[in-house]
């Protein structure tokens, strides 16, 4: 099924097919672990529960949620049953949801 990945080490968002096995999250995130993020009433994020201990984190922020979040994130859409289905939002319209912020204003602020 459809997916999008939003890389912040390359300042990316891109299509990526995702098999519907969750084990593929972890490989299309380089993590060990995921947490989940609602976000627009539709759709999820799943990003890097382990972000922040890894050496230079890069960061972004995704209206609809009030923190910065770490780490590559990939974006599902989910049912009402809470299952993974394509994302209802468009690459288009995510793109311009996200903002990639350096590492450094994030440190500055004090989010982490």
């Amino acid at each position: 099924m459809k997916a999008y990945l939003i890389d912040p080490y390359e300042h990316s968002i891109t299509g990526v097919d995702y098999s519907g096995d969750y084990k593929d999250i972890y490989k299309l995130i380089d993590c060990q672990t995921f947490d989940c993020v609602g976000f627009n009433g539709d759709d999820t994020l799943y990003v890097d529960d382990e972000g922040l201990y890894k050496n230079n984190p890069e960061f972004f922020m995704i209206k609809g949620y009030s923190q910065p979040l770490c780490g590559k994130a990939l974006v599902l859409g989910t049912d009402r049953e809470g299952n993974s289905i394509a994302p209802k939002v468009s690459l288009t319209n995510l793109k311009k949801m996200v903002t990639f912020i350096p590492a450094f204003f994030i440190m500055a602020k004090g989010f982490v």
